[in-house]
């Protein structure tokens, strides 16, 4: 349900009623993990997914009566039939949970909100389609009313969004902020010129800042969490932010340009004193060889290696790799 917490608020603070079926149990081989959500509202529309397609169309069904009033509600999906019932393709066995979100107590809105924020959230469902909720960090559901005497049937965690600090904003900025926000990534543009750093040309950035990157840097040190993507090809701006970015426990470092450009790079950052694991740790040039040229087919390729880092994959095709394809 948190996956979808953005539409979620949209819909409510538009004075919809919002009903979601949440993924709750995945037995063998499916194509999405625990947690994941179909959120439909009482105008129709309808966002996310729980299974890739198979059965959402029963699921819609299914919200449209716990919005007309129908109870909270458990089903499950295994291999469908040729006589047209639901289920899903890849051999495995799903659980959903059917509820009416927009009914759930204030304490579990609040955590919806907080993820539609990109904050860390907490929610705990049972099959009755409650919800006991707790501020993060309590170690205890927190009270609303109603006694907790039944294990919840799922505990929803998502954590705050993963920062992305990119600097420059040239096309292929404004092409990466674009994917990485679609991506769940809360993206701050990082430019000294105003004609380019713009809200008006970043609208999907958390935040676009007009200062030189090592100034800035300096006062917002980067976390563990942090992915740095630089698209400069400015040795002024390119050194000092790539020395400061490597010396920080930054989980992904990059810069953008040629096996030339990267190799005077390199020879600058030297000279200002990087060297050893910390200029190993520079991923340039950046990207994935997805063989695209285009800002669009540049943006992910670099995204993809920001991904592949995260999860600690290969970024090989799967179709050369063996056992689960999620979640290993």
């Amino acid at each position: 349900m948190l996956d979808q917490a953005a539409e979620i608020c949209r819909r409510l603070d538009a004075g919809q009623r919002v009903a979601a079926a949440t993924l709750v149990r995945v037995e063998g081989s499916a194509p999405r993990a625990v947690g994941a959500s179909f959120v439909v509202g009482s105008d129709g529309t309808v966002a996310g997914s729980v299974s890739g397609g198979c059965v959402e169309a029963d699921l819609v069904e299914r919200c449209r009566a716990v919005l007309d009033g129908g109870p909270a509600h458990v089903t499950s999906y295994g291999i469908g039939d040729d006589l047209g019932e639901p289920g899903i393709m890849c051999g495995g066995t799903i659980t959903v949970l059917v509820h009416e979100v927009s009914a759930l107590p204030a304490g579990a809105l609040h955590q919806v909100r907080r993820a539609a924020e990109g904050l860390d959230a907490w929610i705990a469902l049972d099959a009755d389609g409650d919800a006991w909720t707790a501020e993060v960090g309590c170690p205890e559901p927190a009270d609303d009313g109603r006694a907790a005497t039944a294990e919840p049937l799922v505990t929803l965690r998502t954590p705050a969004a993963q920062p992305l600090l990119v600097v420059g904003a040239g096309e292929h900025a404004v092409a990466l902020t674009h994917l990485a926000a679609a991506c769940g990534y809360a993206v701050t543009v990082l430019d000294q010129r105003p004609l380019f750093a713009t809200k008006e040309r970043f609208p999907d950035a958390y935040a676009v800042v007009r200062d030189w990157p090592d100034r800035w840097l300096a006062a917002h040190p980067l976390t563990s969490t942090h992915a740095v993507v630089v698209l400069t090809h400015d040795q002024r701006v390119d050194v000092p932010t790539l020395a400061t970015a490597l010396a920080s426990p930054a989980r992904y470092v990059g810069a953008m340009g040629s096996r030339t450009t990267h190799a005077r790079r390199v020879d600058a950052l030297r000279t200002a004193g990087v060297r050893g694991a910390a200029l190993a740790r520079l991923r340039s040039p950046i990207g994935l060889d997805l063989g695209g040229s285009t800002p669009e087919e540049t943006a992910l390729s670099i995204l993809a290696e920001v991904v592949m880092t995260r999860h600690g994959a290969t970024g090989r095709s799967l179709s050369t790799t063996t056992g689960p394809v999620h979640g290993r």
